[in-house]
């Protein structure tokens, strides 16, 4: 079977594309082809026609698509193909909301409306266009569930392999030195000024304690002066590989961004990895998150609209409560290993694309 992805707002590294599904349809026997035009300088219609290209350069039985866009080509290609007595199923991969507050930005007040209705109408004749549908999430499901039921799906979390995440001892105390983590833009809307807030906070507080702050990121920041007992690291983009060897050297992992009506319905990819790792999280009260792991607080805290204050308040408890930490260290852990892990839906997943869109 010849399976290829079709990617126009992913790369052909992406963890879940590269590392998950295309490595594990190819240890199932499958000849797979990852494209992506994401990185490709040219117009729009120079990027469907280039994906249309490839496509049928490799006659594939399947094409796994990322977004509406990547649903037409492969339907283009379904169609040339059927003429020639080739069958192509053509599967929406749906990790985004679509469309989505970036597709909307540097509109006019005037456009964004029909910019809005043209994208909704497109995104519905994506979903007529496919053959099935996987769900990387529940609220991005309910659309297309309630519009296609008769059509075949199935739930693909963002669970992370946790063979690949690597884990680091944890540390007997965070009194001497705590690790906080944040990786993300650098920006209001994912939060970053409330992570800062909170490090400063918890910093002025706990002076007798050593923060490293890291921040994995490849915007550009220019720090105001924090206390003394604070070390900035800043990592650039790392490669996924890179990431699951480092992840876990870190203590705590922050995400406070922005609960709006789009954020609170996204499910945090990284919140897996870190779990993987056996470390606390500390994330805005999200609807998705325990719609999707009911246990977070077993593992970690959710701060009502990214509450700086109350994220410094939790960081202090860490700190001063040795065996909560090390409870929610291991729980995280726990919880990924018996059931929030690739591996666990790996089989269903070869299966569906092998087996059950035919």
């Amino acid at each position: 079977m010849v399976v290829a992805f079709s990617l126009m707002a992913h790369t052909e590294t992406d963890e879940r594309v590269a590392f998950q599904e295309a490595e594990s349809l190819k240890m199932a026997g499958c000849d797979v082809y990852i494209f992506s035009a994401y990185s490709i300088e040219t117009s729009r219609d120079g990027k469907l026609k280039w994906m249309e290209d490839k496509l049928a350069s490799v006659l594939p039985d399947v094409v796994i698509c990322d977004t509406p866009l990547s649903v037409k080509v492969a339907k283009r290609v379904r169609s040339a193909l059927l003429k020639e007595g080739k069958c192509v199923k053509v599967v929406y991969d749906i990790t985004e909301w679509y469309p989505s507050k970036k597709n909307l930005r540097n509109v006019s007040v005037f456009s964004v409306f029909f910019k809005f209705c043209a994208l909704v109408s497109l995104s519905f004749c994506a979903g007529v266009w496919s053959d099935a549908f996987i769900f990387g999430e529940y609220y991005k499901s309910i659309p297309f569930r309630f519009l296609f039921p008769w059509k075949k799906n199935m739930f693909l979390t963002y669970y992370a392999s946790v063979d690949k995440v690597r884990r680091f001892p944890q540390k007997e105390s965070l009194r001497k030195e705590c690790v906080l983590y944040y990786s993300g833009n650098m920006t209001a809307e994912k939060g970053f000024f409330r992570v800062l807030d909170a490090v400063e906070t918890v910093a002025r507080k706990k002076t007798e304690t050593h923060f490293v702050f890291r921040v994995v990121s490849s915007s550009v920041f220019k720090f105001r002066d924090l206390p003394q007992n604070v070390k900035v690291e800043i990592i650039p983009w790392q490669p996924f590989e890179e990431f699951c060897k480092t992840v876990g050297q870190a203590d705590l992992f922050f995400d406070l961004r922005d609960d709006d009506m789009e954020n609170t319905r996204c499910l945090p990819i990284k919140l897996f990895y870190y779990m993987s790792a056996g470390r606390p999280v500390i994330y805005t009260a999200l609807k998705a998150i325990p719609k999707g792991v009911p246990e977070i607080d077993s593992a970690g805290f959710l701060v009502p609209k990214g509450d700086a204050t109350l994220a410094a308040d939790f960081v202090m408890r860490y700190i001063d409560d040795e065996n909560l930490y090390r409870r929610h260290c291991s729980r995280g852990v726990e919880l990924c290993a018996s059931k929030y892990n690739w591996e666990s839906q790996e089989i269903g997943f070869v299966n569906f694309i092998k087996k059950g869109i035919g």
